[in-house]
C-alpha cells in the first residue's frame, strides 16, 4: 500500500510539473495540501497573482532556486496562482499580499519568508529550516555566476524597504481607513521639538517596528500658512508633536497621544499596547510574544478528549500564532512527545543559525518557541 501511495504521489507531481512553464510544481486548490504534506519533503511555496508586478519579477528567481536544489529530492519548489485555481489556498495562507512565500514541512506547519527576494536569501532560508545543506562546490558555483547581480539585489532591497508615508489633507482619511494599524506623527513645520522627534519616529518605524508590516507609520505636517489645520482641529489635536493611533480604519475612535514623546520606552509601550506587539527598544521580541495565555493554559490542563474544544475556540481567534497553536494541538492528538521534538528543533535553529535568518523569520521562530515554552508546565 505504501509503495502504491508513493507511486501515485510521484505520478501526480510529474503531471503537474509537465504543465508548468518551468520544472517548478504548479499547485492548485485540489492538490496543494497533498503536495505540501508529502512525507519527507520540505516545500517552498510562492503564492502569486497574475496582476502582481513584484510576482512577475520574482518568478525567474524562483526558477533559479529550483535549479539550485535540483539534486536534493527533500526540497520541492511550488507555485500557486491566487488569481485563478489557487484562490482557496491563497485565502487561507496569504495574510498581507502577493507575493507570499512560505516554507512547509511535511506536517503542514509553515514559516513565512520576508526579506531580500533573491536566490541566496531563499537558499539560506530553506537550508536553515530544512537542515539540508548544499554542496560547497554547488554553492560556490552559484555565488560566482551571480556576483555581478549583487548591485541589482541591493537596489531591489532599497526599493522594497518600507518607508514612512507622508500624508496630505486630501489623502489623510482615505489612507488611514485602509490599514489594520496606523500610527501618525502629527507635527508643525515651525516646531523645533517636532524636528527632534522626527529622528525618534524614524527609528521607531524603520528599525524597531520594521518587521511589523501590518502597521502603517505616517507623518502629517501643518505648515505656517495653516495648511492641514482642519485635520488637527477635527481630531482634537491641541499640542505638537502628537501621535494619532488608528485601528482597523476606525477614525471615529482614533487615539491622540500628546504625552511626553521624549521617552522612547514610553512610546514603545504605547505602541505595544495599541497594536498587540511585544518589542523592546532594539526591535527584538520580548518574552511571551505570540503566547495566547488562556489557550496555553487550556492546552496544558486538557486531556486528549478536550482538544477538539480548544480547536473550536482557536477558530474564533486571530493572530500570528493561532495557526501554530492549531498545529500543536493536532500533533498532540497523535504524539504526546510532539512538543519536545518541535521545541528542540526550533531552539537548535535559533542557537546555531540565527545570524543567517532574516528578522521576520527569527520573529516567527521566537514566537513559536515562546508558545512551546508556555506549554512546558
Amino acid at each position: 500500500m505504501r509503495n502504491i501511495f508513493w507511486l501515485i504521489t510521484l505520478t501526480l507531481s510529474s503531471l503537474v510539473a509537465c504543465y508548468s512553464p518551468s520544472n517548478v510544481i504548479q499547485a492548485n486548490d485540489k492538490n496543494f495540501q497533498q503536495i505540501v504534506t508529502t512525507p519527507g519533503k520540505f516545500t517552498f511555496v510562492d503564492f502569486y497573482a497574475d496582476w502582481c508586478r513584484h510576482c512577475k519579477k520574482l518568478s525567474p528567481v524562483v526558477d533559479q532556486l529550483l535549479n539550485l536544489f535540483a539534486d536534493y529530492p527533500q526540497i520541492q519548489v511550488v507555485k500557486i496562482n491566487g488569481d485563478k485555481d489557487g484562490k482557496k489556498m491563497s485565502k487561507k495562507y496569504v495574510t498581507i499580499g502577493y507575493p507570499t512565500l512560505l516554507m512547509f514541512d511535511d506536517s503542514g506547519q509553515h514559516v513565512e519568508f520576508e526579506g531580500v527576494r533573491d536566490v541566496e536569501a531563499f537558499s539560506n532560508f530553506i537550508q536553515q529550516l530544512s537542515g539540508v545543506r548544499l554542496d560547497k562546490s554547488k554553492q560556490d558555483e552559484y555565488e560566482e555566476s551571480n556576483l555581478h547581480k549583487q548591485g541589482n539585489g541591493q537596489q531591489q532591497q532599497q526599493e522594497e524597504q518600507d518607508v514612512i508615508v507622508s500624508l496630505t489633507p486630501q489623502s489623510f482619511e482615505q489612507q488611514l481607513q485602509n490599514t489594520q494599524y496606523a500610527i501618525v506623527a502629527i507635527e508643525g513645520s515651525w516646531c523645533s521639538y517636532c524636528k527632534e522627534f522626527a529622528g525618534v519616529f524614524d527609528q521607531i518605524a524603520n528599525t524597531i517596528y520594521a518587521r511589523n508590516k501590518n502597521i502603517l507609520f505616517a507623518t502629517f505636517t501643518v505648515d505656517e500658512q495653516g495648511n492641514g489645520q482642519e485635520i488637527i482641529d477635527k481630531y482634537g489635536v491641541k499640542r505638537l508633536p502628537a501621535l494619532m493611533l488608528v485601528k482597523e480604519g476606525n477614525l471615529d475612535n482614533a487615539i491622540v497621544y500628546e504625552g511626553d514623546l521624549r521617552r522612547l520606552d514610553k512610546v514603545i509601550d504605547l505602541i505595544n499596547d495599541f497594536a498587540g506587539t511585544l518589542r523592546d527598544r532594539t526591535g527584538e521580541l520580548k518574552e511571551g510574544a505570540g503566547v495566547i495565555r488562556h489557550i496555553s493554559e487550556s492546552i496544558a490542563k486538557a486531556n486528549v478528549g478536550e482538544f477538539e474544544q480548544v480547536l473550536s475556540e482557536l477558530d474564533t481567534l486571530c493572530g500570528d500564532t493561532v495557526g501554530f497553536y492549531k498545529s500543536v494541538v493536532e500533533s498532540l492528538l497523535t504524539d504526546a512527545n510532539a512538543l519536545n521534538v518541535e521545541y528542540n528543533r526550533i531552539k537548535l535553529i535559533l542557537d546555531k543559525d540565527i545570524d543567517k535568518l532574516n528578522g521576520v523569520t527569527v520573529d516567527s521562530l521566537k514566537q513559536r518557541l515562546n508558545v512551546l515554552n508556555s506549554l512546558r508546565l
